[in-house]
């Protein structure tokens, strides 16, 4: 006896459909997935561009008076002993102390920049260090990350081999000339 097949068993329906649903669910999971990646991603980027700004900032500070960059736990200029912040007005960095919790936001309402400058090893250097905390993902988890950087005092004549030491030979533009006016001491 022969008999024709006439469509799909109930079994057959539901199993395929399982397996589509199946598919479906682990595509739309790996975009989700990849989606909160891409914003991670694009928050830490955002936040190393914030870190290396305070660097600049910092140096700013530095080049206009070493003397501004107050170690976070000195006493007497920082009572507080607290991290600083950073402002930018009238085309010039400057430190804030003790900063309140809306200053230095910028537009991310989740994410601070805070500095830390402590006395270096290296005398008459500092060891600065920008420490930026910032929001991961809409549920409001944080990450953070810091930069550090030794900043010397620039306006201190610096120790070692000057112009005026009597090994010093200087190179003028030309290769392997050398300017007479200096004494030369190659034997």
């Amino acid at each position: 006896m022969l008999y024709k097949k006439r469509g799909y068993s109930v079994i057959e329906v539901i199993l395929a459909g399982s397996i589509l649903a199946l598919a479906v669910a682990g595509i739309v999971g790996a975009m989700l997935i990849a989606q909160r990646n891409n914003q991670a991603s694009i928050a830490q980027s955002q936040a190393l561009a914030m870190a290396q700004e305070g660097i600049i900032a910092l140096k700013s500070i530095r080049d206009r008076g070493y003397i501004a960059l107050i170690n976070t736990t000195d006493n007497i200029k920082n009572p507080s002993g607290s991290e600083f912040g950073l402002s930018f007005s009238d085309g010039v960095w400057n430190l804030i102390l003790s900063p309140t919790a809306s200053q230095d936001k910028l537009d991310n309402p989740a994410r601070t920049r805070r500095v830390t400058i402590e006395n270096d090893i290296i005398p008459d250097a500092k060891k600065v260090t920008v420490k930026v905390v910032y929001q991961i993902n809409p549920e409001g988890d944080t990450a953070s990350l810091e930069l550090s950087e030794t900043l010397i005092n620039m306006s201190k004549k610096p120790a070692g081999v000057t112009a005026e030491s009597t090994n010093y030979r200087l190179i003028d533009d030309k290769f392997g000339e050398h300017n007479s006016s200096f004494k030369d001491i190659t034997p």
